[in-house]
């Protein structure tokens, strides 16, 4: 059933699905959506809701939206997608990688494209929450030759045996953490981060690398991988990801809530 879904809609022409896009992000802008009260409330905390507006944001998002089963029915949609700013971005790379990302535009783009550059590829994901749809879309993610990983326990201690034994590594590390972090600051702001960038680039055993998107000149994302000097602080990281966002704020997913483990008596934002 999935399946089917996903190729009908891989098979779809980018410029029609972005005129979908536009309407799922005018019907979340006019029902009040959590989307569009999530992204707001984002962008008036960390003072950048006079930088991008909430309908760019929006439109964005639900462009972002489509573009996941397109790839999901034929990955080789990648190509379409995603150009990268250098030919081979890890030749003068001797030791296994480990790259840290954030959630700017189709993050399965940029895993497709990274799965084709290097082997072995570990990835943490996010479980669905529909069974079926959790199973076919891992299949279809491994089928380029990553391995991934489900954010529990479970899947942390596969992931970490892999980063032991030396293999190449990805992880999209902005989102708030289910369970250990630390408190760190994002655009000036405490929020509580994933550490564990900081805790593997210590180790010394991984060339260190920041992935994001921009916009392509050709294509709609160019894919940027930046080499970074072990180590890395969560602070350090979190500058990172600012940096990027601030090239292009409307890419970033806005809609994530980023401030919802706070310390003290008041818990988030939101």
């Amino acid at each position: 059933m999935f399946l089917i879904l996903f190729k009908l809609i891989s098979s779809i022409p980018l410029f029609i699905l972005r005129f979908f896009s536009n309407f799922l992000a005018f019907w979340l802008l006019i029902t009040n959506s959590q989307q569009k009260n999530t992204t707001q409330q984002n962008l008036k905390h960390i003072g950048l809701q006079n930088k991008i507006s909430l309908t760019t944001s929006l439109i964005f998002s639900s462009e972002t939206f489509f573009e996941y089963p397109f790839l999901w029915g034929r990955p080789n949609n990648f190509k379409k997608l995603v150009e990268c700013s250098v030919k081979e971005p890890f030749q003068n790379s001797s030791k296994p990688k480990l790259i840290f990302t954030l959630h700017m535009g189709c993050v399965d783009a940029m895993l497709f494209f990274v799965s084709s550059m290097v082997d072995n590829l570990n990835i943490i994901f996010t479980p669905a929450k529909n069974k079926s749809l959790d199973t076919a879309i891992k299949k279809i993610r491994e089928r380029r030759g990553a391995k991934l990983h489900p954010a529990n326990p479970r899947g942390m201690n596969a992931f970490l045996k892999s980063f032991i034994k030396k293999e190449n590594i990805i992880i999209a590390t902005d989102l708030v953490p289910h369970n250990t972090g630390k408190y760190s600051t994002f655009f000036g702001k405490e929020c509580f981060s994933i550490d564990l960038i900081e805790k593997l680039s210590k180790k010394g055993t991984h060339d260190l690398y920041f992935a994001y998107f921009s916009k392509g000149t050709q294509k709609k994302y160019k894919l940027n991988i930046e080499s970074v000097e072990n180590f890395i602080s969560t602070d350090e990281m979190n500058k990172h990801f600012e940096r990027a966002i601030r090239i292009n704020p409307e890419m970033y997913g806005w809609e994530y809530k980023k401030f919802r483990k706070l310390p003290g008596s008041k818990t988030n934002i939101y």
